[in-house]
């Protein structure tokens, strides 16, 4: 980007030194075209231009459908681009217009979103461009100045068809200079109606004089307007016999003209196709002719000097109405066809394609309007001031020169003497015709066969300085000209006025005989050069304002003049001879101008080298604004006047920069304007603005660069300071700085003499910090080792510092040896460089030689001219050469639940070689975990030597109450050839931290008023801790309200503690009393940890119950243990031991024996039953079950009891093998059968019915059940009878599963998990909401809408529209605009279908859909669709109330919605701005700030009465305004204000007849004043009386309201009070018979006053 940068300003450079010609002038229909395709997102554009057209076109870069389209619009810049994602606006300030026939300059740059217009270097306006698309794409090529034709007219507005009519000097787009040269290449550049330097005519008055010079010459004029009467008048001059002189058409054949015909001047119109001619008698002889068209709707009229000729109309005849351009002098060319259709003589009798008027015209008058060249829209062959063209005898067969022409002698021996040519001269500027003198032949045309009509001239090369016109039949060959042409003066050279003293052009000769051969130079194969020679001018010098006609300063002081204020060209005056003078006086009243020579003396006049040297100043004493009319003069001619408006203004200041500074520690840091930078309202004067330092900073100082080369502290400095780059910060801390710290300094402003505020600049500081990034080095066995970066290194951070810049300082020596430098020993405080490190000239040297590990260490800081670091340590160790290993295996102690690191005092490998040791884990540890830090959470499976030094091995115990661990390694190095194998132990400390916990937990029952041991099998706890033993538990009771808890050995002994060993030796005895249920508190405690119980009591008669019965289960021809897991029985009377517990074998088993101790049995204790003695044997019989029966006795309760045995094959232990286990398809609501297709489950040996089903989790949405009720457990014969079933009855899912255990008796299959596929009763019709721009559509696709599950995949879905959208349609895409009631699914696969809003102002619609299908029955429930309409910006503004403000002079009257409204659907009241031209009557103000007149304002000021009319000047005026709402623009339209004089007149003042010493009450009887103002029916307009002198007998009073006998003198009151009574005068002075009073009052109603006036009072007792 900076390359294109630095491009561009080279070209822009090159192009303001290298500019020829002063630029290039288009007349209206002019255009230079260049052929190009490029694409970029970075544009810059450059055009530098002079007119006086308030439109035109300057640039157009075309694309397909980009464009970048730049033009003059109303006197203002107005760039309109299209990059593809939406057409932008951008206009410059409306401040200053620009066809003031000044040089203006713009600048355009466009990069990616941001577009960016300067006019002039100063006004900047910018732009951002939507995006995605930001790339200008050029197919069509640049234009500039006009359009080859209309294809490529973007917008449908006038401005763009409206060519550039002026001077272009500089026009660069990209890389692209335009006007570089004004030669037309073939197929790449083209140029039309296009000349070198900027032509006299764009500077001419109406009064100058206009010069037509060839047959196709014209000017266009704005189209006439005639509705009532159109007159036309100009003065001419001429000595042709024919041309056109006006002619403007109406349309349908319809037009009006003027013709010479046979010098007779000829008015013609043609109205509704009935055509009236008026023809004079004067005879057009050669002089200055006046002549007037005066049209009318039924009349002509034609006066030619003193003859005057009328015609008239047909009564019928409409009136005449122009539509096209008014020509004067003859027409273009596409007009040309047309007058020749309308049979104007003077054009049909001409063979070539002009017939234009042939001379001069002057005082042009267009209905009573001075009209000239500043008028024209379109000019051709013209030019300023009168040249009459002299006539040019025709050629006849008679005429001598045709049968002698002046030829020289024939030269026979060398061809190229056939032609003798002849310089042509013309003045500078000036325009000359090419005749035979200039161009002769030397030929004998008889004997080649030809005649000299044959001879053509074809120009090769234009000439570079000017151009050939020629005036020949449209029909001859392109840039050639005959013989004849030369003859009749149809070939004419006018120059660009250009400085250049030559010009030339080159042509070929060739013939259009084609009798015979003809020799080879006349073929047009050789070039010819003719040279012209220009005759310099002198050129009046040109004076412009580069920098606009607004010179802005301070009040009260001096701003210089420089060539960027005043800039004067001359081309052909030395610079140095220029003087400037002023015109008249104006600027007497604002100050004057002053030379540095010579200050404080008013000058009038000074040198261009005293403007260039900046000695010219203007110095402001007086008002505020002035005006300086300037002219420059090179001593013979004079320039134009440029006025220079002159504007004094308050001083105003901005701190624009205060960016921080950024200094890396110790250095030091420019600080410029970029850094702190104060604009006032004055940019371009020079200012002195002075900082003066409050608070200096903490960390550095700040410092000013002298002349003399030396940076000194300062405590102030100055802007310019700052803008030269002379002033810096000086960081000046060195120490070390860990924290992000930053400096700064406090300044106070300074402009001028004023003061003005502070400012705070921010200082960061890069500190310098430094890190060790190698500070450890291994020696092994030598004494002598040399230091390397891969042992000392230290880097800096922050700032990148060299290896000579970073030092080290020792602060401690090594023990075991000595640092060496240079092989000189190193002390405390000695130093050294990172450089000498790197350059190892730094070695450690060990005292004497090592016999084993031995370490060593020194300290050090580091250092640099900016700053220095803490503390640092340098670690060396030292190994001895030996090739032995040791094993230290210490082992590892910590507490349970702790973890603890593997140091080298734990365990470590030492090998005295260079290999690393690698420990392999073979067995990892079985209570705990070895991790590495930071490294993993499961046991890792190796580590090193060097892990272990850097405390990485770490050992976790898991808590467990275990005293012991350990884990097994292998250790070997790669040194060493002696691997070690060992034990790494742990010893493991417990902790008592575990409370006990209750392991038997339940009620204890006691035959009711008896005795029962309290045993562990009823009451139970237990310690997590390892090493306590459960049996020192400690139970602490209080007191029981169902018994008492006794010793067994002494019941009178209560116990309320007792220890769980007592109640494991049966030592504790429960004695029932009372209550047959209760439960009391018992507190268990190991020493250290307490915790609480309820041990629940229930007594109830003596019984003898089966505890358990869960059976054998044996295999066959084995035998199985009988225990009493399988069989138990429980009592709850007093049961001492086992042993007492008798079971008596009364039903032995059928199919084998009960055995115990190896004998059968026909009876057993409780006592067997628990140690195991007994054994069921099966006697190996095809039975598979058997049972035997047995009697339990204790204490006189006997229960009999039969324990069943089941037998069971090797098989069986087999799982059972799932078959089916497919998915349960049930409808919504409804149930199902499951069959064994859905779920089987079999056994080899097992029948259906022994395969059990348990419902492990039941389904969510329903519920298995049998015809007799619900089921928990099932067989597979209850599948396969189909009497299970799934019931369906929470709607709206379509899943659901359920899991189930299965067993065959012997082995249980778990977590089988069946599902359920729900066919909902609806089609399940799923959509989304969808968002779209207002007015556009987008495609109903299957992201949007669509019928979900595998069951409706395949139907064919119908989707109907139940509530269509309300702003849109839903349309097939084949069948666009027409809304659809139904569509299918396959018409949404294919996208076909969408959704199309109306592009209403909505931001919302929804529809409603129903998906159906006829095939299954079936459809959804309806679902509504949201769609959310995104704004565009595209309805325009609407003006709905425009109406008369009616005002009162000089007052403020508030705007409201009633005088003024517009509404845009689409856009906010905030958002539709008014732009306003100033009111002629006044000024618009908002009301908090009344005085301050603003342009612009919002619906929203309007409707919140915000907005108010302050009326000053005329009675009627009013404003133009705009209405846009930041993109589209209504129509301008006209804000009437009218404005009447508010009038008060006194109607009544009669005298008041008042009672000596009493009062009376004035009335509006006896007092009334009246306004004109008859709106004011409510009577609301307060009109107020002003006492200015009172009564000298009594006084005016206000009587309270509340009836009371106080009253209040007044001196001042309102008509109103006068209506309502409370206006009394009071009698107070005595008096005589009779006496008058009077009171001296003045009346206001705002605006209006009233002047003072007497009132009478009588006094009298009469």
């Amino acid at each position: 980007m900076r390359q294109c940068f630095l491009l561009w300003n080279w070209l822009l450079l090159s192009v303001m030194i290298n500019r020829t010609e002063s630029g290039a002038s288009f007349y209206g229909d002019g255009f230079v075209r260049l052929k190009t395709v490029e694409s970029s997102s970075k544009n810059t554009l450059h055009v530098r231009f002079r007119t006086s057209s308030e439109d035109g076109l300057l640039f157009l870069a075309a694309g397909e459908t980009d464009f970048l389209w730049v033009a003059l619009q109303a006197g203002r810049i107005q760039v309109q681009v299209e990059l593809g994602s939406g057409e932008r606006t951008l206009r410059s300030e409306k401040a200053a217009l620009l066809n003031d026939l000044t040089w203006h300059s713009i600048e355009l740059q466009h990069d990616g979103q941001n577009i960016t217009l300067t006019v002039d270097k100063s006004s900047r306006s910018s732009l951002r461009m939507a995006g995605p698309d930001l790339e200008l794409s050029v197919q069509d090529g640049l234009y500039v100045g006009g359009l080859e034709n209309s294809d490529k007219l973007y917008l449908f507005n006038d401005i763009s068809h409206v060519g550039f009519r002026g001077c272009l000097d500089e026009v660069l787009f990209n890389e692209h200079n335009l006007l570089s040269s004004l030669r037309p290449y073939s197929g790449y550049k083209m140029v039309h109606e296009v000349s070198l330097s900027c032509s006299p005519q764009f500077s001419a008055s109406v009064n100058d004089s206009i010069s037509f010079f060839s047959s196709k010459a014209y000017m266009s004029l704005p189209m006439w307007e005639v509705p009532q009467e159109g007159v036309f008048e100009c003065e001419f001059y001429t000595s042709a016999e024919d041309g056109l002189l006006l002619y403007s058409s109406a349309g349908k054949g319809d037009y009006v003209a003027l013709e010479i015909r046979h010098k007779r001047l000829v008015a013609v119109i043609r109205v509704d196709g009935s055509k009236t001619a008026l023809s004079s008698i004067t005879i057009m002889s050669e002089g200055w002719h006046s002549v007037r068209l005066y049209v009318a709707p039924r009349a002509l009229q034609l006066t030619v000097g003193e003859e005057i000729l009328n015609s008239s109309f047909g009564a019928k005849s409409r009136a005449l109405q122009l539509n096209g351009p008014l020509f004067l002098g003859g027409v273009d060319a596409n007009t040309f066809s047309e007058v020749r259709r309308n049979g104007l003589l003077s054009v049909v009798s001409k063979h070539l394609s002009g017939g234009s008027f042939k001379g001069c015209l002057r005082n042009i008058r267009v209905n009573d309007q001075n009209m000239g060249l500043p008028n024209a829209v379109v000019t051709k062959d013209v030019s300023v001031g009168c040249e009459p063209v002299k006539h040019v005898k025709p050629i006849t067969a008679t005429n001598p020169e045709t049968l002698q022409p002046e030829t020289p002698q024939l030269d026979k021996t060398n061809s190229q003497t056939f032609l003798i040519l002849n310089d042509l001269e013309v003045l500078e500027g000036g325009r000359a015709p090419l005749e035979s003198k200039h161009i002769k032949l030397n030929l004998d045309f008889r004997k080649l066969g030809i005649r000299q009509s044959q001879i053509m001239f074809r120009i090769e090369e234009q000439p570079v300085h000017g151009q050939l016109r020629l005036d020949v039949d449209p029909d001859q060959l392109e840039n050639a000209f005959s013989i004849l042409a030369l003859w009749h003066g149809q070939v004419m050279y006018v120059h660009g006025g250009s400085e250049d003293p030559q010009d030339f052009f080159m042509f070929s000769v060739f013939t259009t005989s084609t009798n015979k051969e003809v020799p080879g130079y006349l073929k047009g194969s050789h070039l010819h050069r003719f040279n012209i020679t220009v005759t310099p001018i002198n050129d009046a010098p040109e004076l412009s304002l580069p920098e606009g006609n607004l010179f802005i300063l301070l009040e009260n002081s001096k701003r210089h003049l420089s060539t960027d204020t005043l800039r004067a060209t001359d081309p052909d005056s030395n610079y140095r001879e220029l003087v400037f003078f002023l015109l008249g006086n104006l600027i007497a009243n604002a100050g004057f101008l002053e030379l540095a020579d010579n200050p404080g003396n008013t000058v009038t006049s000074f040198s261009y080298s005293d403007l260039e040297a900046g000695k010219v100043s203007f110095v402001h004493k007086g008002i505020k604004n002035s005006r300086m009319a300037i002219r420059v003069s090179d001593g013979e001619k004079v320039s134009n006047t440029v006025v220079l408006r002159i504007m004094a203004v308050t001083l105003e200041y901005e701190v624009v920069n205060n960016t921080r500074v950024d200094v890396i520690q110790g250095r030091a840091s420019d600080i410029g304007s970029k850094h702190l930078a104060v604009q006032v309202n004055v940019a371009k004067q020079a200012m002195d603005i002075r900082y003066d330092v409050l608070d200096a900073p903490f960390y550095g100082e700040l410092q000013r660069l002298h002349s003399s080369g030396e940076w000194k502290q300062t405590s102030t400095f100055t802007q310019k300071l700052l803008e030269k780059d002379r002033l810096r910060y000086l960081s000046t801390f060195r120490g070390p700085q860990f924290k992000n710290v930053t400096d700064g300094f406090k300044c106070k402003i300074s402009i001028g003499s004023a003061s003005t505020g502070e400012v705070l600049v921010r200082v960061r500081v890069r500190w310098i910090q430094y890190k060790v990034t190698r500070s450890k080095m291994e020696v092994k066995d030598d004494r002598k080792v040399t230091l390397t970066p891969q042992e000392f290194r230290i880097v800096s951070k922050n700032v990148n510092l060299s290896e000579n810049d970073l030092h080290i300082c020792l602060l401690t020596l090594p023990r075991r040896g000595v640092l060496l430098f240079n092989d000189k020993p190193l002390q405390k405080n000695s130093t050294f460089s990172q450089r000498n490190i790197t350059d190892q000239k730094v070695q450690y040297k060990l005292f004497e030689k090592p016999n084993k590990n031995l370490r060593d260490m020194f300290s050090f800081k580091v250092f640099s001219e900016y700053s220095y670091s803490g503390r640092h340590d340098f670690r060396i160790s030292i190994k001895p050469k030996v090739h032995s290993v040791v094993l230290r295996n210490h082992g590892l102690s910590l507490f349970e639940g702790e973890s603890k690191i593997i140091t080298k005092d734990n365990l470590f490998f030492e090998t005295f070689g260079s290999g690393a040791v690698r420990y392999t884990v073979m067995s990892s540890p079985q209570h705990g975990k070895l991790l590495r830090i930071n490294n993993s959470r499961n046991n890792i499976a190796e580590f090193t030597n060097q892990d272990i030094l850097e405390e990485r091995v770490l050992y976790v115990h898991d808590d467990s109450e275990t005293t012991r661990d350990a884990f097994t390694f292998w250790a070997s190095a790669s040194s060493s050839p002696n691997d070690v194998e060992g034990v790494f132990n742990i010893s493991i400390q417990l902790v008592n931290d575990q409370k006990p916990v209750r392991v038997v937990d339940k009620v204890f029952h006691v035959a009711r008023d008896s005795q029962r041991l309290l045993t562990s099998e009823d009451l139970r706890y237990h310690d997590p801790d390892s090493d306590y033993d459960d049996g020192q538990l400690l139970y602490t009771r209080r007191g029981i309200t169902v018994g008492e808890i006794v010793s067994v050995n002494d019941t009178s002994h209560k116990l309320y503690q007792f220890h769980q060993r007592d109640l494991e030796e049966k030592r504790v005895l429960f004695v029932h009393s009372g209550v047959s249920f209760g439960r009391f508190v018992l507190f268990v405690s190991d020493g250290k940890h307490y915790t609480s119980t309820l041990l629940e009591v229930s007594a109830q008669e003596p019984y003898l119950k089966v505890a358990n019965n869960t059976g054998l289960l044996v295999r066959k021809g084995q035998g199985v243990m009988l225990q009493s897991v399988n069989f138990s029985v429980t009592t709850n009377t007093d049961v001492r031991s086992d042993e007492d517990v008798l079971f008596e074998i009364f039903h032995p088993p059928s199919h084998g024996i009960l055995l115990c101790e190896g004998i059968e049995a026909d009876a057993f204790t409780q006592y067997d039953l628990k140690a195991g003695h007994l054994v069921y044997r099966h006697d190996d019989g095809r039975n598979l079950m058997d049972s035997f029966s047995l009697t339990a006795t204790v204490n006189r309760l006997r229960l009999d009891v039969t324990v069943p045995v089941k037998v069971h094959l090797e098989s069986h232990q087999k799982p059972p093998q799932v078959i089916h286990n497919h998915s349960v398809v049930v409808e919504e609501g409804k149930h199902v059968q499951i069959h064994k297709k859905e779920l089987e489950v079999v056994h080899e040996d097992n029948t259906p019915d022994e395969i059990m089903y348990t419902i492990k989790t039941p389904p969510s949405h329903g519920f298995l059940n049998r015809p007799d009720g619900t089921v928990e457990t099932f067989s597979q014969w209850d599948i396969n009878a189909g009497h299970i079933r799934y019931v369906q009855e929470k709607p709206g899912h379509t899943d659901d599963s359920f899991s189930l255990d299965v067993t065959n008796g012997i082995v249980t299959v778990g977590d089988l998990v069946v599902f359920v596929e729900i066919v909902p009763s609806f089609l399940p019709l799923e959509v989304s909401n969808i968002t779209l721009k207002e007015g556009s559509s987008t495609a109903l696709t299957e992201d949007v809408i669509k019928v979900t599950g595998r069951h409706f995949t395949e139907l064919h879905v119908q989707y109907h529209v139940i509530d269509g959208p309300w702003h849109g349609r839903i349309e097939h895409s084949r069948i666009p605009g027409v809304p659809i009631p139904s569509f299918t699914r396959v018409q949404v696969e294919h996208e076909f279908i969408s959704y199309v809003h109306d592009g209403s102002e909505t931001t919302g619609d929804n529809f409603t859909l129903v998906a159906n299908d006829t095939d299954v029955r079936k459809q959804s429930e309806p679902r509504v669709i949201h769609v959310t309409v995104t704004p565009v910006n595209d309805e325009a503004p609407v003006i709905t109330i425009n109406r008369i403000l009616r005002v009162w002079m000089h007052s403020v009257t508030e705007i409201t919605s009633d005088d003024l409204s517009a509404s845009d659907r689409d856009s906010a009241p905030e958002s539709l701005e008014f732009i306003i031209t100033p009111p002629s009557n006044g000024h618009l103000a908002l009301k908090s700030a009344p005085s301050r007149p603003v342009l612009n304002f919002t619906q929203a000021h309007i409707h919140r009465r915000q907005l108010v009319f302050l009326h000053s000047g005329a009675t009627f005026g009013g404003f133009h305004f705009q209405v846009n709402d930041g993109v589209n623009f209504a129509p301008r339209q006209i804000f009437s204000i009218a404005a009447r004089s508010l009038e008060l007149s006194l109607e009544r003042n009669r005298e008041l007849k008042v009672f000596p010493g009493s009062s009376k009450v004035i009335s509006v009887e006896d007092l009334f004043i009246a306004t004109n103002d008859y709106d004011d029916i409510h009577e609301n307009r307060t009109v107020v009386y002003s006492v200015t002198s009172p009564p000298r007998l009594g006084r005016l009073i206000r009587p309270q309201d509340d009836n009371s006998t106080e009253t209040k003198p007044i001196s001042t009151f309102t008509q109103n009070m006068l209506k309502a009574g409370l206006v009394v005068y009071e009698h107070t002075e005595p008096v005589a018979w009779t006496a008058i009073d009077s009171f001296i009052f003045t009346a206001s109603s705002p605006p209006a006053s009233f002047p003072p006036h007497t009132f009478n009072i009588r006094i009298s007792y009469e």
